[in-house]
């Protein structure tokens, strides 16, 4: 079974602690294509961020698509996703921002990757509701490298692609 997961976790090109419900547990250092690129190019831009992590994690059909569901809401499609992430209310807790920019802890969608635990985040916060969950929707974190890149765009002020 742990050989199973560990492969699914290579495949996906992401990483996850063990546990199943282990939130910003240490982050394991995966090689896979897509992490890699991720570490190796040193990207802090949104055009990267679209093509790389949110169209293939994120911005699918009934998903963040700009479809009708509420999570359509978010379109996180290239081109789509810069307004409704940076100064854009959260819709699980609108008392949130998803992306603040120069202000990871602050950035709800951070909270949402896992990529720190709720008590962490500015001010504290709680875990997503079960009917949203944390994301992605697969409940394969992302990669390390990934995670990294987004929190440098959101430390680089969050700029658009222009």
């Amino acid at each position: 079974m742990i050989r199973f997961v560990m492969l699914a976790s290579l495949l996906a090109g992401c990483r996850i602690s063990l546990e199943s419900n282990a939130v910003a547990q240490a982050c394991e250092v995966i090689s896979s294509t897509s992490c890699d690129e991720a570490q190796n190019g040193q990207h802090a831009d949104l055009e990267f961020i679209e093509q790389n992590i949110f169209k293939g994690a994120c911005a699918f059909p009934g998903c963040h698509d700009g479809g009708n569901s509420p999570q359509g809401k978010i379109d996180l499609r290239a081109g789509k996703s810069h307004d409704h992430l940076v100064n854009f209310a959260s819709g699980i807790d609108p008392s949130r921002m998803l992306v603040v920019p120069n202000d990871v802890k602050s950035s709800y969608l951070m909270l949402m990757l896992q990529d720190f635990p709720p008590e962490e985040a500015t001010p504290p916060g709680e875990p997503p509701p079960e009917r949203a969950g944390f994301m992605p929707m697969s409940n394969m974190t992302l990669c390390c490298q990934k995670l990294a890149v987004i929190e440098r765009w959101i430390n680089a002020g969050a700029p658009n692609l222009n």
